[in-house]
């Protein structure tokens, strides 16, 4: 149940979130102020504030229902497994990779180069992804709806300009998207716990989350299923733990469990 609400969750917030990119729905744009990034720049202590509380007591639940850049990691591994099986084990964590790749971002945004900071911030990952190779062929595929209602007598719908970036902006987003894409389908959220600036702010504030996923001893047969379907690779099924700072809180987990050995609460 959790699990689903998840999801319902995530797909709203990335339609809405597209919709408003591609011009299709200006009212959709308060889902763009809640990005972390976005509001720290823009001082908003509100959202900052909601995120941080959220985030203490209950984990990582941004990094899947409001990060664009995470639920697209989640439907091209969603996609992955539809035509193989995906298994995933438990890794140690990195926690000096993720200190140095946040203190270098950090570092970019206080030099003023916020375009090579850019390449890291999830939100600004999935702009470029969205802005230069998702809305041109979003508007192309409401032109042709449009052609074909204007063919059929109801023209219920209005053409959109196709924009297209200069070549060097294309060749970045196809690149990172390729990058991207590669290492969701591969090691799930690999990138949300190595180089990303939020997973790594986050992540500090979700290690002593009251509200976490918790591991019963009494029930765990170390049947291992847990640790292959987590994409954060953070189940350690022979310690029996969690590292609460890389779960993103997916959820995927608790329902794979057969013993009910796994619970959020």
């Amino acid at each position: 149940m959790l699990r689903i609400l998840r999801i319902l969750l995530a797909v709203s917030v990335f339609v809405g979130l597209n919709l408003f990119v591609f011009g299709f729905a200006a009212g959709t744009g308060v889902l763009a102020q809640v990005q972390f990034v976005p509001a720290c720049l823009a001082f908003n202590v509100v959202v900052l504030g909601v995120v941080a509380g959220v985030t203490l007591l209950a984990g990582r639940l941004y990094c899947s229902i409001v990060c664009p850049l995470g639920i697209f990691q989640d439907v091209v591994l969603w996609i992955r497994r539809r035509f193989r099986r995906t298994s995933f084990l438990f890794r140690a964590g990195r926690p000096v990779v993720r200190a140095v790749a946040a203190a270098l971002f950090a570092a970019l945004l206080l030099c003023g180069a916020a375009s090579l900071a850019g390449l890291v911030e999830p939100y600004s990952v999935y702009g470029r992804f969205a802005t230069h190779l998702f809305e041109p062929l979003a508007a192309a595929c409401n032109n042709y709806v449009a052609d074909l209602c204007m063919r059929w007598g109801r023209p219920c719908m209005l053409k959109s300009e196709i924009f297209i970036r200069g070549w060097s902006a294309l060749a970045v987003a196809g690149v990172s998207l390729a990058a991207l894409t590669v290492v969701a389908a591969l090691r799930g959220r690999l990138f949300c716990n190595t180089v990303c600036p939020v997973g790594a702010v986050l992540g500090l504030l979700s290690v002593k989350a009251p509200v976490r996923i918790r591991l019963d001893a009494a029930k765990c047969v170390k049947c291992g299923l847990c640790a292959k379907a987590c994409k954060a690779e953070c189940i350690d099924v022979e310690n029996g733990k969690v590292d609460q700072s890389r779960c993103v809180r997916c959820f995927t987990c608790i329902g794979t469990c057969k013993k009910g050995a796994l619970s959020w609460k």
